[in-house]
């Protein structure tokens, strides 16, 4: 295996080419591909991409929108017929060879997972796919064939669950449709707010439905946020959803139309900042799945100033290398005329930039951030299970850590038969604890090394199930608040695949709770993000068994109100006093 990323670049990724007064120009390559070049691209690790299949293709397109794509790619097609499928005047014009080119961008994105997938490498980045807004059956916001949406469904091929992360300022919609009805498919969408761009969807109340049901997570943004409340919803919210989900790849899409110069959007975000989420990314990837991760590009229309940079900074991230302090002169050199020409007289000098890309703050500007702040974290309680959450807001646990306790986790495959009644153990203690092994997906798809990291007697209260020397259900709580009201907040209920659908569940909640005063005072909240992530239930099987579980151990249920009630309308809030 190189050590190296992949890069797919070759002569058809300038094929797509919607023509020069198209803001996604293929210019872009020019300046972009010789930076990464010149800050150390080897060219014996490019990939040239080719055309995908016709069967590679139909993974997530339809038979007759592949026709219509084929009519409108012909050298006797009219260029001024009706706009079919999406295809027309706008932002979709046809031009000669439409088809070649599209199923290009695909081709070179199946080719790089499929180098993931066996093996040859762990990273591999192709910065002219990412074109996230195709949906099955029409073209939509510069973007024929989903290329994400196929490399995704050839890893689910492989049988691999898959985290997908997009950054683009536009919400990855072709993405998240195409994947919306596969539970093992996680969609995690940060961009400025439909309701101000297009493509007018991604709140945080497209969560997902059915199994599914908790696999759609979107994080929309006001005009204006910046790169501090940008990068502070990423850098939570991404970690947490990769302990949660426990992905098997990462494919990541790094549009930079984020960025403070682009002229189609209205975030400040850095290539700062950027570079900063590409290096999480990475780091994700090898702590929570095996070091498989493909990256794309995407959008981005600041073709000298902002597009190398950003590019630079994830190939960096994906080859473990730091950032230069400056830009390679003789790159600044070659590409400043050009730059001038199309309207950028001076390219900066450095791969960052300026804080706040060197614009003053604003009152609006900050206003516009604390409502983004607010929306990040009514996504992650709607996204993320309350352990997690809870464990990481205390200072308990950080998603980015290693293992604790020995080692890896060990396999108890073979001890979770669902045999014998498992032994019922009240407020366990650390050294107990520290005998027990902890059986797999107990909370969510948190491996048995977090679990046993995040469960610590001293800082919660906690139940357990076990059969012989193995974890296989329990009940988790913890003070409601840290200024010791005496209320409790119940954290988690699990119990292993093997030993469901015995009562276990019913059992430990009940002696959880009649183990504290009988005054004691109890909250508990439900969202599509308390499930098993890899053999999910329906959404309304889950909350009819999530009631009847609180209801049987004194819980008064209602539906959740508030901006979590209205964003996920199936939650439930429960108290016991």
């Amino acid at each position: 295996m190189s050590d190296a990323p992949l890069l797919v670049f070759g002569p058809r990724s300038l094929t797509y080419d919607f023509g020069p007064s198209h803001p996604l120009t293929p210019r872009r390559f020019g300046p972009g591909i010789d930076l990464l070049r010149t800050i150390g691209a080897d060219p014996e690790l490019w990939i040239a991409p080719e055309p995908a299949t016709v069967d590679e293709l139909l993974l997530c397109h339809s038979p007759r929108y592949l026709a219509i794509v084929r009519r409108f790619s012909e050298p006797d097609g009219d260029p001024w017929a009706d706009a079919e499928a999406g295809i027309g005047a706008g932002d979709d014009p046809p031009f000669l060879g439409m088809h070649d080119a599209a199923a290009s961008v695909a081709g070179g994105s199946l080719r790089a997972i499929e180098a993931i997938l066996r093996g040859d490498t762990e990273h591999a980045f192709h910065p002219g796919g990412g074109l996230h807004h195709a949906m099955p059956a029409r073209a939509s916001g510069f973007c024929i064939y989903n290329d994400p949406a196929i490399a995704i469904a050839r890893a689910r091929q492989a049988g691999k669950r898959v985290l997908y992360v997009d950054l683009d300022v536009h919400h990855g919609d072709g993405v998240e449709a195409i994947h919306a009805a596969d539970p093992g498919v996680l969609t995690l969408s940060f961009h400025e707010s439909g309701r101000y761009l297009f493509p007018g969807t991604g709140s945080v109340a497209e969560v997902g439905a059915g199994e599914a049901a908790g696999s759609i997570v979107n994080v929309p943004m006001e005009p204006g946020t910046g790169e501090t409340a940008w990068l502070a919803a990423v850098s939570t919210i991404v970690p947490e959803l990769a302990a949660s989900f426990a992905p098997d790849i990462i494919v990541s899409q790094h549009g930079c139309d984020t960025h403070a110069w682009d002229p189609l959007a209205h975030l400040v975000v850095t290539t700062t900042a950027m570079g900063a989420a590409a290096r999480l990314v990475d780091t994700l990837a090898h702590r929570w799945s095996g070091g498989r991760w493909l990256a794309t590009g995407g959008g981005g229309y600041g073709v000298y100033r902002v597009v190398p940079r950003a590019w630079a900074h994830v190939w960096l991230a994906s080859a473990h290398r730091e950032v230069p302090d400056r830009l390679p002169g003789e790159w600044r050199e070659k590409w400043a005329a050009e730059s001038a020409r199309y309207g950028d007289p001076t390219l900066p000098e450095t791969f960052d930039d300026e804080p706040n890309a060197g614009l003053p703050p604003t009152e609006t500007q900050a206003a516009a951030e604390d409502r983004s702040r607010q929306t990040a974290e009514v996504a992650r309680r709607l996204a993320v299970p309350r352990l997690v959450r809870e464990a990481v807001d205390r200072g308990w646990w950080s998603p980015l850590g290693g293992f604790a306790g020995s080692a890896e986790p060990t396999d108890v495959s073979s001890s979770t038969d669902g045999g014998a009644a498992p032994t019922i153990l009240d407020r366990t203690d650390r050294a107990t604890l520290d005998r027990l092994e902890f059986a797999p997906r107990l909370v969510a798809g948190l491996d048995p090394g977090a679990v046993r990291a995040i469960l610590d007697p001293r800082r919660l209260d906690l139940t357990v199930a076990i059969a012989g020397a193995l974890v296989v259900g329990l009940v988790a709580s913890a003070g409601s608040s840290q200024d010791g009201d005496g209320g409790r907040s119940l954290l988690a209920v699990g119990v292993s695949p093997a030993w469901r659908r015995q009562g276990l569940a019913t059992e430990l909640l009940a002696r959880h709770v009649g183990a504290f005063d009988s005054a004691t005072a109890w909250t508990a909240t439900i969202t599509a993000a308390e499930r098993d992530p890899v053999e999910p239930l329906d959404r309304a099987v889950r909350a009819t068994i999530a009631r009847r579980l609180l209801e049987q151990s004194g819980f008064d249920v209602q539906s959740a109100g508030g901006e979590i009630g209205r964003a996920d309308h199936a939650a439930l809030e429960a108290t016991r006093r």
